[in-house]
């Protein structure tokens, strides 16, 4: 049996109405809640903000967080706030919010730089906690000890892995999500389908990973569409919020592979979505790996209406096409064309994404820069 390891957080609190309980946790502290203009402009965060200012000591608010924040970004909000007396961040919004709080709570009180983190140098401890509250249903930032940043260096989305950015508490609140837009919906739903086919394929694959990654593929098979389609549906809402969450703590302890290391090229150089990189190339990524991992890819047929179950080349094959009819379905374009990447970038991509080899190594088959050309020339 494949031994493991896992960062998991300190609390959950699950399903609608849940927010409920944020006042009571930061009762007479002082917070920084931050979150974005999008979220802001929403309107959703207005009963929330003001219940926070009735409970808590002190509510530094912050919504200045930029989409797809690079190194520079969190280096200047932590400056803003690095001499501050605070006691708990409170993180409300998608992935660009999670991940800036967690090198937040970390830099805010400490020495540390963004690029310490970068380098490994990190603090010994933190003192502030961390309460995430996710607004959409995709990226699990709230579960994992990871940060996505830019690095204009590089000219890439590079994570860094760090067990002080486990959320100390977290609340998965459906009712947060109802009406996100489609493309929204689209995006996040599909990285949350990456990071849970990721980690089932993964080299690091193990008990835990497998369970949490299989039951989140469950749940986006049957919700995704519906939640695409209704964004009031809160049903299929909180399905997909609780498949996030399960994908991201498979994050935590499986990791991703393929999918990742070609997508944080896209990202960098392109400034692309993070879920629409990944989206575009789930299906020619899961099927180069459908050669060594096609028993676990088969054993999702299952969850597919209409899906093979004959004979596991056949139920290989209808995961296959299910990939694909779903990025179709969700709007997703189909060529790299579309995204504005010119195919006379091809070898700077191939070469970018050769270097990403934390997350290369995890794959279960062995990735050359053949390969890694071959998966994007499908899609120009």
């Amino acid at each position: 049996m494949q031994g493991f390891g896992s960062f998991l957080p300190g609390r959950v609190e699950f399903g609608s109405g849940t927010i409920s309980v944020l006042p009571e946790w930061v009762k007479g502290k002082s917070i920084l809640f931050m979150s974005d203009a999008g979220v802001k402009g929403s309107g959703i965060l207005d009963p929330i903000v003001a219940a926070c200012k009735k409970s808590a000591a002190n509510v530094t608010e912050f919504y200045e967080t930029p989409t797809e924040p690079s190194e520079d970004d969190a280096a200047a909000v932590a400056a803003r706030f690095k001499e501050a007396k605070i006691d708990a961040i409170v993180a409300v919004g998608g992935g660009s919010v999670l991940d800036t709080a967690k090198v937040l709570g970390v830099l805010i009180g400490s020495d540390a730089s963004v690029a310490d983190l970068f380098d490994g140098k990190f603090p010994a401890s933190r003192s502030i906690s961390l309460i995430m509250v996710p607004t959409t249903a995709g990226t699990g930032a709230e579960a994992t000890p990871n940060s996505i940043l830019y690095r204009p260096s590089l000219k890439l989305k590079v994570g860094i892995v760090c067990g002080l950015f486990v959320a100390d508490k977290i609340i998965l609140d459906p009712d947060l999500t109802l009406g996100l837009p489609q493309g929204v919906t689209a995006a996040t739903g599909l990285d949350a389908l990456c990071h849970a086919i990721e980690c089932l394929v993964s080299n690091k694959a193990n008990p835990l990973s497998d369970m949490l990654s299989i039951e989140a593929l469950r749940l986006i098979f049957a919700n995704l569409r519906k939640a695409y389609k209704n964004g009031r549906d809160v049903e299929a809402r909180a399905n997909m919020l609780l498949a996030s969450f399960y994908a991201g703590v498979s994050i935590a302890c499986a990791g991703t592979n393929i999918v990742h290391a070609l997508s944080y090229p896209l990202g960098g150089r392109y400034r692309i979505p993070h879920g629409v990189s990944n989206a575009i190339l789930l299906a020619p990524a899961m099927g180069f790996n459908a050669e060594v991992s096609a028993d676990k890819l088969a054993g999702l047929a299952g969850f597919i209406d209409g899906a093979s179950l004959n004979g596991r080349e056949s139920r290989v094959e209808s995961v296959m096409r299910e990939l694909e009819a779903l990025t179709q379905d969700l709007g997703i374009p189909r060529k790299l064309a579309d995204l504005g990447v010119p195919a006379s970038d091809l070898e700077v991509l191939v070469e970018d994404a050769y270097k990403v080899r934390r997350l290369l190594d995890n794959n279960p088959r062995e990735v050359g820069k053949d390969d890694i050309r071959a998966i994007y020339q499908s899609l120009c």
